[in-house]
């Protein structure tokens, strides 16, 4: 009993020893006191001595006023040596901060002169971090809810650990060092600008919006990115886009980890603000980009032919293209083909999708440009004059060559590209679809495409024997199961209903009741039940798919279904032949016909 006590009363007193040492005794005085001694016996003249004289371990406090927020920093209470040129081959935190010749700093009579002094920008301007810690763990910012840990030096536990090797390292800090160096080719920051050229390269601006860069309007906007999140959220973000959100359409452009370390020091230089600005100063710059010009631009010569087609050509490299499409030499493995453009579709199509692409292809998650005119029309040019002829191949190099990036290698519709596609690509492997359609219909749907959607027109790239070779590859190599009669269902050539309001509104309510649950309130194809379902329901505002189609068609897919698809047979749940007629009123009221259009001499 007496040992047990003795041991215990033992424990108490180193806990309470261990807690005592830790109130009174701190590192940041012993890392002071050890400098102080050695500073003391370094010291040569009688200024040296003198400075040191009487010097006690104390907290070093700098307050910055300069730069953004009031910042408080406390760096200097561990970091004693930081200014001390002596220190220069000691271990941190008894060590001198580097100088940097990039960044401004100057060599003179064998003496460095720093342009960033510490008593005007103190530490955490530059480095990030919590100014006010004085424990490492704190100062650093390693605490997970810290939202500006130490840039490139602190890696928090509960990053991706994948991800952890990539996100240490000094040049992180290039992104602060972008809040007051803002010229382009400043020689302190270069993977500030060649992030910068990434986001432009890559097409990131076409979704994005930084402001006084770019105007996307797709994705997030990124003119306070870096404020918001830390590097490892926007590296994850970049090479992992669905980690934070499952349904995001933001690419993966798998680019090397240089390439996202560059773009990620990018995105974390876009604060929202700069430093070397005053309020004034920044709010007339905001003033100046949006002031009109004064005048009408002088207007220059309009370019034909070959001059514009040559243009185009500039001007698809210029603005990315082949940052998603496969396009000239590069292929940026995320969007259709265009190759073969000038072969599928028309000058007017191709102009108007460029515009606007929804315009054509409803659900396209391509964003609109804010590009010039001319710069439409001259791209139009250069993809009207690609006419490539397709040689002569087996139907398993044609599908390969024209099919295999939607419809997938297997057939299965999981092509490279298809989940950027909206409807997704048909399966081919479903013999319930395949064989309940006519031969007829699927050669129309290889030959003139689907409108509305991704599947383009082939006729004007295969001859008629080179669509029946892949029809018959596809039926013998994907779907497999042979082919039947298909029985004739009875259904209406046109609608019996007249269209008028008291039939559209039936035809909305029976709508909401029956048809919302997959294809949404809206009838976009978006209701509770279209996640689970592939394909994804159709979007009945698809305005060039739905007026493409006529009344018979619309009536076989409601009244029997649509085989390999989840939708269903609605005779067997009770509507009638009226019912389904106003159902098609509604549809067609909500998919108003577009004017035609006059053609200008070139064809858009």
């Amino acid at each position: 009993m007496r040992l047990a006590l003795a041991i215990g009363s033992f424990v108490i007193l180193i806990v309470h020893g261990v807690v005592f040492y830790n109130q009174f005794f701190h590192k940041w005085e012993n890392y002071q006191t050890a400098y102080f001694d050695q500073a003391r016996s370094l010291a040569k003249t009688d200024s040296e001595k003198a400075a040191l004289e009487g010097r006690k371990a104390r907290i070093e406090q700098r307050i910055v006023t300069q730069f953004g927020d009031t910042r408080v920093d406390r760096c200097a209470t561990c970091h004693i040596a930081a200014d001390d040129p002596r220190f220069m081959q000691h271990a941190q935190p008894i060590k001198t901060h580097p100088y940097s010749a990039e960044l401004g700093d100057v060599q003179a009579n064998g003496k460095w002169e720093r342009r960033h002094k510490f008593t005007d920008f103190g530490c955490t301007v530059c480095h990030d971090g919590q100014g006010r810690g004085l424990k490492q763990e704190y100062a650093h910012g390693d605490d997970e809810y810290w939202t500006e840990p130490m840039l490139g030096y602190v890696v928090q536990e509960q990053w991706r650990k994948e991800f952890k090797p990539f996100l240490k390292g000094k040049e992180y800090m290039q992104a602060n060092c972008a809040q007051c160096h803002t010229e382009e080719n400043f020689a302190g920051t270069p993977l500030v600008a060649k992030g910068r050229k990434l986001f432009f390269s890559q097409n990131c601006y076409g979704c994005h919006r930084i402001e006084g860069i770019s105007d996307g309007t797709l994705g997030p906007e990124l003119t306070e990115v870096g404020k918001k999140f830390r590097i490892d959220y926007l590296w994850e973000s970049v090479v992992d886009p669905t980690a934070n959100m499952a349904t995001s359409i933001m690419p993966n452009f798998h680019l090397k980890p240089d390439d996202v370390k560059a773009l990620v020091i990018f995105l974390k230089s876009r604060r929202g603000m700069n430093f070397a600005e005053t309020g004034l100063a920044r709010y007339e710059a905001v003033l100046n980009l949006k002031k009109p010009a004064e005048g009408p631009a002088p207007s220059a010569p309009e370019m034909t032919g070959p001059a514009l087609v040559a243009k185009g050509r500039e001007l698809i490299d210029q603005h990315s293209c082949g940052a998603c499409h496969k396009v000239l030499d590069r292929d940026g493995g995320i969007a259709p083909d265009l190759t073969y453009e000038g072969a599928e579709r028309d000058a007017e199509w191709i102009y108007d999708h460029f515009k606007d692409p929804k315009s054509r292809t409803a659900d396209s998650i391509m964003p609109t440009f804010r590009f010039p005119d001319s710069d439409f029309r001259a791209m139009t040019a250069f993809l009207v004059a690609q006419k490539p002829q397709l040689t002569a191949a087996a139907p398993a190099d044609t599908y390969k060559a024209l099919c295999q990036r939607c419809h997938g290698e297997k057939g299965d519709g999981h092509g490279p590209i298809a989940w950027y596609l909206d409807p997704y690509p048909r399966d081919l492997t479903k013999a319930g679809f395949i064989n309940s359609k006519t031969t007829e219909r699927l050669t129309n749907s290889i030959k003139k495409g689907v409108s509305g959607t991704n599947m383009p027109p082939w006729g004007g790239v295969l001859k008629d024997d080179q669509v029946n070779s892949l029809l018959q590859y596809v039926f013998t190599t994907f779907t497999k199961e042979p082919r039947k009669e298909i029985k004739p269902l009875q259904a209406p050539d046109k609608n019996p209903v007249a269209s008028a309001a008291d039939s559209i509104a039936r035809g909305e309510k029976t709508f909401v009741v029956r048809c919302s649950g997959c294809h949404g309130k809206k009838a976009d194809g978006k209701g509770p039940n279209s996640l689970d379902i592939l394909p994804r329901p159709r979007n009945l505002r698809n305005t060039a798919f739905v007026n493409s189609v006529d009344d018979h068609r619309l009536f076989q897919s409601i009244m029997y279904g649509v085989q390999g698809t989840a939708m269903p047979s609605w005779v067997d749940y009770g509507l009638t032949q009226n019912d389904v007629g106003d159902l098609v009123n509604f549809i067609r009221s909500i998919n108003v016909k577009l004017p035609a259009r006059t053609l200008n001499a070139r064809g858009y």
